[in-house]
């Protein structure tokens, strides 16, 4: 079983080196795939002399996702390993995901939960209790930490997904709703973080809001009745209370119930056919998987 390790960068010349060092020095043999995302630094630079052959730099600006797709799509291991450029994740904790790997190599994903998941301040912990609440809500699984960036998955579990996956900060808590909406075999560690010793970090307030815009529009792609039906609930019982209300006030049956109930028939067909779409798709991506494609 080979592992590689998967280390997306933008302007992180402060800390790239150290970094890739570290893993070098600990996980002797393992392939380390660096992907910079356009820096306007060295990072470049720093990490083409540290590992000449497995640097890859993006023409543009593209994403934190889109650097580890690059980083998936370049990777000869059976599992890809994502540690941040930044040097939050200590090498100790990086070992914790790599025990999990070599102990079971049947898993699917290692996921991690930070210990000090709500310590980044005020708004950005904010931010992170929403995104929480809403996935937790959707997928129906009591996760603490969804966008922790150090995580494992099988290579080939990931692959028929690459087109779906987002390019942007989103990738993580993308790859947590599909983890659990495709069934993968997945473990749990707590880990945790290093303070940032340099630079900032690159997450804004609007990335909270596309990610959960975007968990939305995963379980309309997975598991569309988990969307659609409390939708066709509450308009029929919408439609109920309008029957009721009009026998109370004006004694006979008026007209607004007919709203409520075509809507409610009508998003109920809709998440049958978005259901059926998904299983088709499951079974593409299935098929795709087992031929190798």
């Amino acid at each position: 079983m080979k592992i590689s390790f998967i280390v997306p960068a933008y302007n992180e010349e402060e800390d790239i080196g150290r970094v890739i060092k570290e893993l070098k020095s600990t996980f002797k043999g393992f392939e380390i795939i660096i992907v910079d995302d356009f820096s306007a630094d060295k990072t470049f630079q720093i990490a083409q002399n540290l590992c000449p052959d497995t640097t890859f730099r993006h023409v543009q600006n593209q994403g934190y996702g889109a650097a580890l797709k690059t980083g998936i799509s370049h990777a000869s291991g059976d599992f890809v390993v994502f540690v941040d450029g930044d040097g939050q994740h200590p090498i100790e904790e990086i070992k914790k995901v790599v025990e999990v790997i070599s102990e079971n190599s049947e898993i699917d994903a290692v996921l991690t939960e930070r210990k000090n998941v709500y310590k980044s301040g005020v708004f950005r912990s904010f931010g992170k209790v929403v995104i929480n609440f809403v996935v937790r809500r959707l997928t129906g699984k009591k996760i603490k930490d969804v966008n922790s960036g150090l995580r494992a998955f099988k290579r080939e579990k990931l692959l028929p997904f690459l087109f779906l996956l987002p390019d942007a900060f989103s990738f993580s808590t993308t790859t947590t709703v599909l983890a659990y909406k495709e069934n993968f075999d997945l473990k749990w560690i707590d880990i945790s973080m290093e303070e940032r010793i340099s630079g900032k970090s690159q997450v804004k307030m609007k990335h909270g809001i596309n990610t959960i815009i975007l968990v939305f529009r995963l379980i309309v792609i997975f598991d569309p009745l988990k969307f659609f039906l409390p939708i066709t609930g509450y308009s029929l019982l919408l439609g109920c209370i309008s029957i009721i209300n009009s026998l109370i006030t004006i004694q006979t049956i008026g007209k607004n119930y007919i709203f409520f109930f075509l809507f409610g028939v009508l998003v109920f067909i809709l998440g049958l056919l978005s259901e059926q779409i998904s299983m088709l798709r499951k079974e593409i991506s299935l098929m795709k998987t087992k031929n190798g494609r």
